[in-house]
């Protein structure tokens, strides 16, 4: 059974990434602040279909304790403003790359907050990401662009997109890999609100 699985896994990942084990990326590669946070074991692949789903220890492959959300504030100066964020990332257990992250920042001057979404490279960037909160109509968002540790997209979140996420339980993150196959990563949102509260 565990040799089964990390089959699976390494063969869906190979349509993914053209090398998984050349990168390691950490939380903190994701768009500001830069500050690192607990890496931790990764989603498994099921079957051909390239969906990706959390799993139980003992498989080599599971969510982070990490998927839960976590909150953190950084200055870039020593007199600077805080920049806070809260974020959830699924890694990979053996390599540490990194499958999906998400960020939630809201900057010290505006208080508006902005999402960020962080997936690996070796994609079919026109599919773009598309975020889904529960069974709610799914966002899309374009990728805007890509370096060696992953491809990003942002953008503005709204008063009713914030209450969603507060409110809802699972948050999907989906997108392509170079033959089209759809992956589709599960982040959880349990305690999202408590501790999105704690940036505000």
């Amino acid at each position: 059974m565990k040799t089964g699985l990390n089959a699976i896994l390494a063969g869906a990942l190979c349509l993914l990434l053209p090398s998984a084990s050349s990168a390691q990326v950490k939380p903190k590669t994701l768009p500001k602040p830069a500050a690192a946070s607990t890496q931790a074991p990764a989603p498994a692949a099921e079957g051909a279909t390239g969906v990706v789903a959390p799993q139980t220890s003992g498989d080599g492959v599971s969510q982070p304790p990490g998927s839960e959300w976590v909150s953190r504030c950084a200055s870039e100066a020593r007199q600077g403003a805080l920049e806070c964020v809260v974020e959830q990332t699924a890694v990979l257990q053996k390599t540490g790359q990194l499958v999906a992250a998400v960020s939630i920042r809201v900057p010290a001057d505006t208080h508006q907050p902005s999402l960020a979404v962080q997936i690996p490279v070796g994609l079919f960037l026109p599919a773009g990401v598309t975020l889904q909160i529960d069974d709610k109509k799914p966002l899309n968002l374009t990728l805007q662009t890509c370096d060696l540790k992953g491809c990003y997209a942002a953008m503005p979140i709204s008063p009713e997109l914030l209450a969603e996420l507060k409110a809802g339980k699972k948050l999907a993150v989906s997108f392509q890999n170079l033959t089209k196959e759809n992956i589709s990563v599960p982040l959880q949102l349990a305690n999202f609100e408590q501790v999105y509260q704690k940036i505000q």
